[in-house]
This record gives C-alpha cells, structure tokens and sequence, in this order.
C-alpha cells in the first residue's frame, strides 16, 4: 500500500499564515510517498532431544518460515537524482500480538533515516549489518527459517553488546547507532559502516566497522565482507571487557534456469583470555519445480574452536518445501537434522541428535 503526501504551504514556515502571504493556495504534485508492508507466519515445529526432558511442539508465533514483520519505507524526491528516505520496521508475535524482543523496542528490525543518488546511500541509526546483507546474496535459504539454521545469529551485529553466538542464536545481525554506505555500480556493489559504541569514556568499547563488496550478473554472484568489533565478552561492563573481535565471509551463488545453487564461509575470531574462532561453512541449492512449488535444501557445519582446538561442532541438514497458494500466500513444510559434539551435546545421556519437522503458512502484505 502507498500513500503520497503533499503540501499547500512552505512546511518550513509557521502555522498561521500572515495576510498577503505568497504560500500556495494550490497542491502541489505528490512529493513523497510512504509504503506499508509486512508478513505474518504461523506454524508448528516439532523438536526430538530439545532438552534433557526430551522432545517439544511448539506454535512458531515469532515466524517460523519467514520473521513477522510490520514496515514503512518513505520517500520524497529532492530532484536532480536525489531523495531523502526513512524505514522502520518491527516484529511482533503471531499468537499475542506482542513485540517479538523483550527490550521494548518498537522498530527492533531497522529504524534509520538517510540520503540518497547517483553516489548510493547514506543511512543513519538501527539496519542490517554490511555482513548480514553480504550472506543474504549467497545464503540458499536467503535468511528464511532463521530460528532453525545457524546463519542469522552468526554474522557480525551487536548482539547486545556481547560476542557472536555461534550455534543460531537469532539476536546479532543489525547494529544500532550505525552509519552505512551502500552504493550500486552496474554489477557491483561496495558497502561501509561505522556503529557507535557510546560507552561512556571509551569512543572504542561495543564499535563496529565494515567493509564489504559484491557483484552479480544475473547468473553468478559472489560477495564478501569484514567486520571488525569491539564487544563485551564479561558481564560487569569495564573497559577491559571490551575485547577485539574480527569476522569474515565471502561466497557465491550460481543460477541456471530453475536451479539456484549458494555457498559461503563465515569466520568469527575473538581475542579474550584466549583465541577462540567460530567457523560456518554451507553449501546448498534451491530448485523451482514449477511457478507455485520450489524446493530448497542445504547443509550447514559449524565448529567452535578455542586455542586452535575444536571444542565443539553441529552438523545441520535441512529440506524445506514451499506451495504458493497465491503470490502473496504460501504453505511450507521442513526436515532438519541436528548433529552435535563437544560441549553443545545435551546432557545427561549425552544426545547429539535432533530431528525437526515444521509446517505453516506465510503471508505477504
């Protein structure tokens, strides 16, 4: 849905108009537009060895498919191949229509405002991180079933001011109080950010910077990207808390009529006490059966190594189905297949194996 907006008057002038004022008595054509979109998804997931306990089923109210979201992108035209622009975006929960995040924020997704023309774009305040929006292009599910596949938690963002979770935890892949640049050129596209820490007496503690570059043709697409972070490792928030933390990934994807095949590399090093590294590396390809059933599948292993010492690794496969109903409305259904070792095995008993099952419906707006 669009809605445009005009104004009859200079906005930049007072309220009340003095007599033999010169303010337009006519509207002017639309100059700004402003959009509303989102999605809604409901399923139900079954987990074998959730926890020691054993299995679980659960309403997937927060998304299970596809993260429900509530949006408005505006526009206005300044000319010359300029606009100014925002987006705000948030989450909420299918079954209680409350707030997916438990900070309270309103727009947890994005909520930046920015500049744009034949240079690119700069944006200002809370947005996907140049890492995450990197993975995007070569990922094979392009960030559906975030809560299940570990990639989302992965890629570098603020993640509440703490290190990377390497084994899924979907709360890291934008950066708040961030500056970013985002510019397309033909088949490229480069890409840069700075997000400010603000902990008082340090310009360095919880920052970011990237860097990230990528190209596509329509058929091949490659990507890559390095973040470089300052996050709290500890809990009592000194300055000795804030450690180094680097994060690098690149991959590629390559499109031949109905096939879509991805892969990538994602490796995140953190400087505490000791050296630890967490590495993800996947590989997986979709396949459009027909123009209302496509297929996708994909594995995922990700290690967790300290001192240069594997201490942990989750080897993860899924197939997920979807059947459009219509272009705005799908059904999907999904397997997966856990396999864990090291200090992520469910204890006691010593499980390593988890199989899931999900199925719902999605729907765009």
């Amino acid at each position: 849905m669009t809605i445009y907006g005009t104004f009859d008057r200079d906005p930049r002038a007072p309220s009340a108009e003095p007599q033999g004022s010169q303010f337009r008595k006519a509207p002017l054509a639309p100059q700004s537009s402003i959009s509303i979109y989102g999605t809604i998804d409901g399923g139900v997931r079954h987990l074998t060895n959730a926890t020691v306990a054993g299995s679980t089923t659960k309403i997937g109210s927060n998304g299970e498919y596809y993260n429900n979201r509530l949006g408005f992108k505006g526009t206005e035209d300044l000319g010359g191949g300029m606009n100014a622009h925002f987006h705000l975006e948030g989450g909420f929960n299918t079954g209680t229509g409350a707030s997916d995040n438990k900070d309270g924020r309103a727009f947890n997704r994005i909520s930046s405002v920015g500049i744009a023309g034949p240079f690119g774009s700069i944006d200002f305040g809370r947005q996907p991180s140049v890492a995450c929006k990197a993975v995007y292009a070569y990922e094979p599910f392009q960030y559906r079933y975030v809560h299940i596949i570990p990639l989302a938690g992965a890629v570098a963002g603020n993640n509440d001011g703490k290190v990377s979770r390497p084994f899924g935890t979907v709360d890291g892949p934008r950066f708040s109080n961030a500056i970013q640049y985002f510019g397309k050129f033909g088949g490229w596209t480069a890409s840069a950010e700075y997000s400010m820490g603000e902990v008082a007496g340090s310009s360095i503690a919880a920052s970011a910077k990237a860097i990230g570059l990528g190209y596509t043709d329509g058929t091949f697409t490659i990507g890559s990207a390095y973040t470089k972070q300052n996050p709290n490792v500890a809990a009592s928030g000194t300055a000795e808390d804030y450690r180094d933390q680097d994060q690098i990934t690149f991959g590629g994807a390559y499109k031949i009529g109905d096939i879509r095949i991805a892969g990538g590399y994602i490796n995140t090093k953190t400087e505490t006490t000791v050296t630890s590294q967490a590495k993800n590396i996947w590989l997986g390809a979709r396949y459009d059966v027909s123009s209302i059933v496509s297929l996708t599948s994909g594995y995922y292993r990700t290690t967790l190594e300290t001192s240069n010492r594997e201490i942990a690794r989750r080897n993860f496969f899924i197939v997920g189905a979807t059947y459009a109903l219509s272009s705005r409305t799908s059904l999907y259904a999904d397997i997966d297949q856990a396999v864990l070792h090291g200090i992520v095995a469910l204890k006691p008993g010593q499980q390593t194996r988890q199989i899931g099952t999900s199925v719902g419906i999605n729907h765009m707006f």
